[in-house]
């Protein structure tokens, strides 16, 4: 019985967390209510975004949106755009290409619900390259067993930049991978027993979306040239269900200031080697936000200017990879009570019939991929 082995399975989280001390860092308290500006303006014509936020418990980090700002992006040329809320704490507005050239400088106000002005430096949009190979290797890293390794897909970019180019770069990678839910929805009970038909396979197919958790930065100011060859990205193996059907990613290319290089390399030091412990808000590093209305008030962010050069990229059936990912379908026998086993707040209870006609109690994951995270929406640049 599924109910019955969720029980059991808490009660032994439990008895386990009773051994474990936790670790919580020695934080001041006052920093659970810094404000977080974060957002950039690239030289790609569109949806220029601004975020605004409060910091969170180290212990429970996640956005706290602030809503309600009044948020504007200025230029040195004297230009002014006023940002709408498209969701809480996010904030958006539509710049064409004729105010988004690089050698000009921008900066970010926002004046907060309870009058507190909050602004940015200035930073210069630096001119880029365009973005070249992106490719990836096979390679086999040891496990904690000796005898076994792990087939990791390691992904790669390189750097073409002689010319006036800029020597700071960041690159972001935005993946998305198509998965499945083992079996579409078909036999149910909720106090009597149902039979779909045809079967229901709207929730079968699902897409999740995600933007790759470390930071991927190099300066190659103190290089002989303006390049790098094998700059490595982020890895995947076979253990997530990212390769099992379609995975894509795009990748974008950032020309930065040094500024902002300097920024992002120390996040990337920390966040990186502390291995996502701080993936829903930025770390405690002082960037280039202020506040005017109350200086003595750190605010946490950073405001950035930048060329843009992106490529999308698919991969498919990729040989080398041994897939062993879990769908997180679990099921089970009736129980000796058959269905009065089930309580009416349980309902509705899914099962099939497996190959020899025995009749098997499905968790949701079975039959609703949205259970584990994904969305049913098919993305637009999907190709099928």
């Amino acid at each position: 019985m599924l109910r019955i082995k969720n029980i059991l399975l808490i009660l032994t989280m439990l008895a386990l967390s009773a051994c474990i001390k936790s670790f919580d860092p020695v934080i001041d308290a006052s920093a659970e209510n810094k404000y977080v500006v974060s957002g950039r303006v690239t030289d790609a014509e569109g949806w220029q975004e601004v975020e605004v936020s409060l910091t969170s418990p180290i212990g429970s980090p996640k956005f706290i949106p602030v809503t309600g700002c009044q948020v504007s992006i200025l230029d040195d040329k004297g230009n002014d755009f006023t940002l709408n809320e498209w969701e809480p704490g996010k904030y958006q507005v539509w710049m064409g290409h004729e105010y988004l050239i690089p050698g000009t400088s921008y900066q970010v106000k926002v004046t907060t619900p309870g009058g507190e002005e909050l602004v940015s430096g200035f930073d210069k949009m630096s001119k880029g390259p365009p973005l070249d190979s992106v490719y990836y290797s096979i390679n086999d890293i040891p496990t904690a067993d000796p005898t076994i390794n792990l087939n990791v897909m390691q992904f790669y970019v390189d750097l073409q930049a002689e010319g006036d180019y800029s020597h700071f770069y960041k690159w972001d990678v935005v993946e998305t991978w198509e998965y499945h839910a083992a079996l579409p929805a078909e036999y149910y009970f909720d106090g009597s027993h149902h039979k779909i038909v045809p079967p229901d396979y709207t929730n079968k197919v699902c897409w999740t979306t995600g933007l790759a958790k470390n930071v991927f930065t190099i300066s190659t100011k103190s290089l002989a040239q303006n390049k790098y060859e094998k700059y490595p990205l982020h890895s995947i193996d076979g253990r997530s269900s990212r390769l099992g059907i379609l995975y894509s990613m795009l990748v974008r290319q950032l020309s930065i200031s040094e500024e902002a290089y300097n920024y992002w390399e120390k996040l990337r030091i920390n966040s990186n080697e502390q291995g996502g412990l701080y993936e829903k808000q930025p770390l405690a590093i002082k960037g280039n936000m202020m506040n005017l209305s109350k200086p003595e008030k750190d605010v946490l962010g950073f405001f950035y200017a930048a060329s843009e050069r992106s490529h999308r990229y698919f991969y498919q059936n990729v040989e080398g990879i041994e897939l062993k990912f879990s769908n997180f379908c679990f099921e089970s026998g009736l129980g000796r009570l058959g269905w009065k086993e089930f309580f009416w707040w349980e309902y509705p209870v899914y099962y099939y019939f497996n190959e020899v006609g025995a009749l098997r109690i499905l968790s949701y994951e079975c039959i609703d991929c949205r259970k584990i995270g994904g969305t049913i929406v098919k993305p637009d640049f999907w190709p099928r």
